[in-house]
């Protein structure tokens, strides 16, 4: 990671503005990572304007309490909910969103909702059935019946765009760590998973929105200040370690690419695993 004498030397103003825009910050915990099998627990957002960054509102929907509800009128208004958010926002923002949170979105809307005390043997939720009432088509304005994604075109998935442009993925948590956003984490997926079996909901419902916040952190960050990503080259001279900083236009938030000088000093950064910056942060989602 660049250390204090690179940053004091190589000052780089980066030409990113902060957009006139409404973003919707999401995370999802499931009861395990297969998009087949497993189903959404809850669902954390963020919803802010990202000119004064000022916080329009915040919530964790308990899919899982809502499908258990006798009345199931409380699992339509939550579908309902979660659709507007998304229509609403001009930038959706998820951590490997488009690999992974936004797809058990799309599936959640488009399918019935078993309770979570319809399980198999293995002690998993039952398969989905498809929706007599789908939210997808009439979600958003000149989509047609056929669209299965309607909002792809607001995603803002840091995680992709690391392997974009760097070649590999990054961890939420090392992307805050090599921009120096401090990151706390209660649990972990696994224990996730867990309290969902448990019914912990308070537990599981915190640790969520724990992820929010820091995704929402890193997002205000990125958009301000741009966002630093690690990448390995290699030449004639062997490895070196370099950054690439991305910047985002106030107009579609779609990123820009600037290269940061490499340090003169080789310092260790989170690609050491014998390195003290190095950290594990459990699921490392």
């Amino acid at each position: 990671m660049p250390n204090a004498d690179f940053a004091d030397t190589h000052q780089i103003e980066p030409p990113c503005s902060v957009a006139e825009m409404i973003v919707l910050v999401l995370d999802i915990e499931t009861t395990g990572l297969s998009k087949t099998n497993d189903t959404i627990t809850v669902i954390g957002t963020i919803v802010y304007e990202s000119l004064d960054e000022t916080t329009i509102s915040e919530k964790c929907y308990n899919v899982v309490v809502a499908e258990d509800s006798p009345n199931s009128n409380d699992i339509v208004a939550m579908k309902k909910s979660i659709t507007k958010l998304l229509d609403d926002a001009e930038c959706v923002v998820a951590f490997n969103g488009i690999g992974f949170d936004m797809p058990f979105i799309i599936k959640w809307l488009n399918t019935s909702s078993p309770s979570l005390t319809q399980t198999d043997p293995a002690g998993k939720r039952k398969t989905p059935e498809p929706s007599s009432e789908s939210f997808i088509p009439t979600a958003s304005k000149n989509v047609t019946a056929d669209d299965a994604d309607p909002w792809r075109h607001k995603y803002l998935d840091f995680c992709l765009l690391s392997r974009k442009h760097t070649g590999s993925y990054i961890s939420l948590h090392n992307a805050c760590l090599w921009n120096n956003i401090s990151v706390a984490k209660s649990g972990s997926g696994l224990q996730a998973i867990q309290w969902a079996k448990e019914k912990n909901w308070e537990q599981l419902e915190s640790y969520c929105m724990q992820d929010v916040v820091v995704l929402l952190a890193l997002t205000k960050h990125a958009v301000s200040n741009g966002l630093s990503l690690p990448f390995v080259s290699y030449g004639q001279r062997g490895k070196k370690r370099n950054s690439l900083l991305l910047c985002f236009e106030a107009s579609d938030m779609k990123p820009t690419v600037h290269k940061i000088p490499p340090s003169e000093s080789a310092a260790r950064d989170i690609f050491e695993t014998t390195s003290p910056r190095e950290l594990n942060f459990g699921d490392g989602d």
